[in-house]
């Protein structure tokens, strides 16, 4: 199934070459959505489906990813995206000499075939912007569970613009995303096709190394069952956070903010396979005064996840970048492990910076009990969707297995925020949850 193979003849060979779950299905249907494991053959599909209606179908056609570099990088110039699908290169294409592909605008994102199909490209994170105005015959929505922004990127631009047949069509794709509200829609509604591609049935076409690293990583744990099998993700015993909480208390703005803080988890490696070094980005603002709460507390907002996989001079220019753009005034790290190290990286990014090192005197768990608290009361607030912070907080039960870095950081940066007192806070959160088991036991609650 590699993509060279399947684009030597017309842009309907990958046909012959693909699984069958890969295969568009027959009937009458306006969304089919492709849900997987990593490497499970989702883009490779995604990318031959639309390649194939845009020459069969001249017209206007969409490409929408979760930002505009990952649809440019990965869905149109990527080793399985639409490029390859349609047999050529960007070299080939700027040389003229491409069967299907007349030219590719990589900074508008415009890309137009020489039977007079446009396909327009743009990212969720702006709402898909390129694909209002336009009358599209079709449209691939590439991992949809990572949008920021699905209710303006899905809903207002690319369903609604989505409405010349034929095809009058959408191929999505991506790993399921239990607490993403368009996974979550599309995964519940019956008129909308659902398919499952796993990565074991696509290691033949995978490099060994990487499908190793993956299973070291993963298999045997709830995220494994995610990234690997493709399942849906549901909250797991022992896990500190419930989605419910989080989908519960999610805003797309928030007040004036009192102070905001940088979260820190330094992860010292950036080979495939390491770990990404947690950036979390968390503001405080004051409590109104509105509604019953167990306790009073300041509400507070997770505003940006700026984590990555990176050298420490890149992960210290994302964590300063993130510090600056939000106007943080403070960057909180872990110090057990290199503090030194992680405050001589920051400084050297931007000597002015204003840090604090922190010491984890107690296990992740413990120390993550107090802000887990806060969230089963109603006072954090993720402004949008933020899939793998969440996927990390539902799913870690502490021990072995992938290393919690959006998780730690976030847990850094809500500390330094909301818990002065962590023992004080945690038994005011225990003696509040007695009282009103006691009260209910005698008929008042």
């Amino acid at each position: 199934m590699r993509q060279s193979d399947a684009t030597l003849g017309d842009v309907h060979a990958w046909r012959a070459l693909a699984r069958p779950e890969q295969t568009p299905p027959e009937g009458d249907w306006a969304v089919w959505y492709l849900r997987g494991g990593r490497g499970g053959g989702k883009t490779w599909t995604g990318s031959h489906v639309l390649a194939e209606w845009a020459w069969d179908y001249p017209g206007e056609y969409g490409i929408l990813a979760p930002t505009y570099a990952s649809a440019r990088d990965t869905c149109v110039e990527g080793a399985s995206g639409i490029l390859a699908a349609l047999g050529t290169d960007r070299a080939e294409v700027d040389r003229g000499t491409a069967r299907y592909v007349e030219s590719w605008n990589r900074s508008l994102g415009e890309l137009r075939l020489r039977n007079g199909s446009a396909i327009w490209v743009s990212g969720a994170d702006v709402g898909g912007r390129r694909m209002q105005g336009h009358n599209l015959r079709g449209a691939w929505a590439d991992e949809i569970g990572l949008w920021r922004r699905p209710e303006v990127a899905w809903d207002q631009s690319l369903r609604y613009a989505v409405r010349m047949a034929p095809p009058a069509r959408i191929v999505a794709t991506g790993t399921p995303k239990r607490g993403h509200p368009l996974v979550r829609a599309l995964i519940t509604d019956p008129a909308e096709v659902k398919t499952l591609v796993r990565t074991l049935d696509n290691v033949a076409n995978l490099d060994a190394a990487t499908v190793d690293a993956w299973v070291a990583q993963y298999a045997g744990t709830a995220l494994g069952r995610q990234e690997l099998e493709g399942e849906m993700l549901e909250d797991v015993p022992g896990a500190l956070w419930q989605r419910r909480w989080i989908d519960a208390d999610r805003l797309l703005e928030h007040p004036d903010l009192v102070r905001v803080v940088v979260g820190v988890d330094p992860e010292a490696s950036s080979a495939e396979g390491a770990a990404e070094t947690g950036i979390l980005v968390v503001g405080a603002a004051p409590h109104d005064g509105h509604g019953a709460k167990p306790m009073r507390h300041d509400h507070y907002y997770v505003l940006e996840d700026a984590s990555l996989r990176a050298t420490p001079d890149g992960w210290g220019r994302a964590a300063v970048t993130a510090y600056k753009g939000r106007r943080a005034d403070l960057i909180v790290a872990e110090a057990n492990n290199g503090g030194e190290m992680v405050e001589h990286t920051l400084r050297t990014v931007e000597s002015s910076v204003s840090f604090k090192a922190v010491h984890a005197s107690r296990g992740k768990v413990a120390r993550a009990e107090p802000i887990a608290a806060l969230y089963e009361q109603g006072c954090v607030h993720h402004l949008g969707v933020f899939t793998e912070l969440e996927d990390q907080l539902c799913s870690y039960v502490g021990g072995d297995g992938p290393s919690p870095d959006r998780y730690d950081a976030l847990v850094w940066a809500l500390t330094e925020l909301a818990v002065k007192d962590e023992p004080g806070l945690l038994t005011m959160y225990r003696d509040e949850v007695a009282r009103r088991v006691a009260a209910k036991a005698a008929g008042r609650g």
